[in-house]
């Protein structure tokens, strides 16, 4: 039994069952950063959750105890659907889905973009003329982040020994000239200029797998039934977990900053303090509470308002050190 929406009530909390709730569905584990409270369309029940991503059917959301959920925007109040219409709601996902993300591949490779489809293609290669083309297009012209995928992939598929140039330039060459496709099944990477490119699935580490993997079969499923709605559903969800992946990512990286941070105060370098900081004349969103290093209260405040633009301090009152 999994605990989605609490009621208003002071009664004890009340849980959905998955099989009776089918208007959500659990996505995966991430962290939590800044939440607001969401009710469902009966008044029953509400939701401590932050905006990951939104379309023009389904939210998605990041729970405090560090799941995901979908949800139909008609299971939502009225409130909160008015609310997925505003400047604010617009802005929290173009923060949250606006990132390059990094990804790593097995050999160790980082790559940099968003993903933002799966994808199922062939590739053609053929050498002619003494030249290496893929897709009829010349392997030299290529980016050069596929010139360094394409021996990787055939090494790969053909069980070659060598996933380099000169490898893959012998196999073609056994090839006599006749042209050899294969089929890729991965996602697609849109680099920071808009080009894009598929990635295998074999290729990605299995961090970043366990991540992108899970919903593959269903979009795939879908891709082969012309099912447009249910492709663009599971195509919506994958990018709501690349990019919720690459936040929980950053929000380790500031996790380890802390420790520091706090092995600092101990040796009584510097202090914590917790700043209030509420929205600029002009800007939206909810107040917050970060807490910052310094060695006072000023050194603190400054800090906290180069971390959150469009904020302005208020009260500063030290939790360490």
């Amino acid at each position: 039994m999994i605990h989605w929406f609490k009621r208003v009530s002071g009664c004890r909390m009340s849980s959905l069952r998955i099989a009776a709730a089918t208007w959500f569905v659990v996505i995966c584990p991430c962290v939590v950063v800044q939440a607001r409270v969401w009710t469902d369309s009966t008044g029953r029940y509400t939701l401590d959750a932050e905006l990951v991503s939104v379309n023009d059917r389904t939210v998605v959301l990041q729970r405090a105890d560090h799941e995901m959920v979908a949800i139909p925007i008609d299971k939502l109040s009225q409130q909160d659907r008015e609310f997925l219409k505003s400047k604010e709601a617009a802005e929290l996902v173009r923060k949250s889905n606006e990132n390059v993300q990094t990804w790593t591949l097995r050999d160790g490779m980082k790559i940099t973009g968003r993903i933002v489809e799966y994808a199922q293609r062939d590739i053609t290669l053929q050498r002619r003329r003494g030249r290496i083309y893929v897709n009829d297009r010349l392997l030299d012209n290529l980016p050069e982040f596929y010139r360094q995928l394409i021996p990787k992939i055939v090494a790969h598929v053909e069980n070659l020994q060598r996933d380099d140039r000169a490898s893959l330039e012998a196999w073609l060459v056994r090839q006599r000239g006749q042209p050899r496709t294969i089929h890729l099944e991965g996602v697609v990477l849109e680099a920071e200029n808009g080009d894009e490119y598929a990635i295998p699935f074999f290729m990605l580490s299995d961090e970043d797998l366990n991540v992108l993997k899970p919903r593959w079969s269903e979009w795939q499923a879908a891709a082969n039934k012309n099912d447009y709605m249910g492709h663009e559903n599971h195509t919506f969800l994958l990018r709501s977990l690349a990019a919720a992946r690459h936040r929980d990512r950053l929000v380790n990286r500031e996790i380890a900053l802390m420790k520091l941070q706090l092995q600092a105060v101990q040796a009584g370098i510097t202090s914590l303090w917790e700043v209030t900081l509420y929205p600029a004349a002009g800007q939206s969103g909810p107040p917050l509470w970060v807490v910052v290093p310094g060695r006072n209260s000023r050194q603190a405040t400054a800090t906290a308002l180069e971390r959150h633009p469009g904020y302005v301090a208020g009260p500063v009152r030290r939790v360490a050190g």
